[in-house]
């Protein structure tokens, strides 16, 4: 119950320093997608290095605990499994009382500057083989693939990278130069078209990316590109978007599974090789 009073309460809190800087605080069902289509195992070591409040390392830690055997894995998981780094010194602390409230034992939150190397030295934060990542919107000096190229190249080999960044970033008419380091170096394994409006009230239309880290990508290999533009929520006065009519879990599942089994089906998935060039959208 706490925790659910928390989540609630830093909506406001991050709400007004989080727009000018460029935070976008991401919903609850998103993150819990971000996880499964990750595939989390609860011997896995998660990152996010741009975690804000720490919505994505809570979800993430949820799915390993659902996942553990016993008290000691457990334990296990919360004290050496999750690993977030937070620039804004407001922000930051907001992270770390996230963290604990939902019972994170050792929490590895890190007030530093995600796109600088030291930082991870500093802290000695060890390769992860799972990063999730909800980086700043609309920054003039950092595009969002800038921070994308860090955390995988900060991954261990074959590692699993989810993002969910601005639909510009997969358009292709801009950051060709970052696209270009990031096909050099990565996989992309797949990319989901999200509902418009799913950062309601902020209007960014986004994309959740799939990334194979250090493994150069195959312009002749398929991606699998997903047009999810309905999650089943609805707008409700005073509420924003909700599951009203309980259709996300059935979606959710849904969308899963055409990815996981490759299935392609007329205006929701696809299958495509594409280049740096390309377009990486359904």
């Amino acid at each position: 119950a706490l925790g659910i009073f928390y989540h609630e309460f830093i909506k406001y809190t991050a709400g007004g320093a989080g727009n000018e800087l460029g935070i976008v605080l991401t919903p609850e069902h998103l993150c819990d997608f971000m996880c499964e289509l990750a595939d989390i195992q609860k011997t896995d070591r998660v990152i996010d290095i741009c975690c804000g409040t720490g919505s994505l390392l809570v979800s993430a830690m949820k799915h390993m605990i659902s996942k553990a055997d016993n008290d000691e894995e457990i334990k296990h998981i919360k004290q050496n499994n999750l690993y977030g780094i937070e620039i804004s010194s407001s922000i930051f602390p907001i992270a770390v009382t996230n963290m604990i409230i939902r019972g994170d034992g050792q929490s590895h939150i890190y007030n530093a500057d995600s796109l600088k190397s030291t930082s991870y030295k500093n802290n000695n934060i060890p390769q992860c083989s799972i990063g999730l990542l909800n980086p700043p919107y609309s920054q003039k000096k950092d595009c969002e693939l800038k921070f994308v190229k860090q955390m995988l190249d900060k991954l261990a080999p074959r590692a699993v990278g989810i993002v969910v960044v601005p639909v510009s970033c997969a358009i292709g008419t801009k950051f060709k130069d970052e696209r270009k380091e990031l096909f050099e170096h990565h996989t992309l394994d797949a990319v989901f078209s999200m509902p418009n409006d799913i950062f309601y009230p902020v209007g960014t239309v986004v994309c959740v990316m799939k990334w194979i880290a250090h493994v150069k990508h195959d312009p002749s290999k398929k991606t699998f590109f997903g047009y999810c533009k309905d999650d089943g929520f609805v707008k409700r006065k005073n509420l924003g978007r909700v599951d009203a009519f309980g259709r996300w879990a059935a979606i959710k599942d849904t969308w899963l599974n055409m990815y996981f089994n490759k299935i392609e089906e007329d205006e929701k998935a696809s299958l495509h090789c594409v280049t740096a060039d390309d377009e990486w959208l359904a």
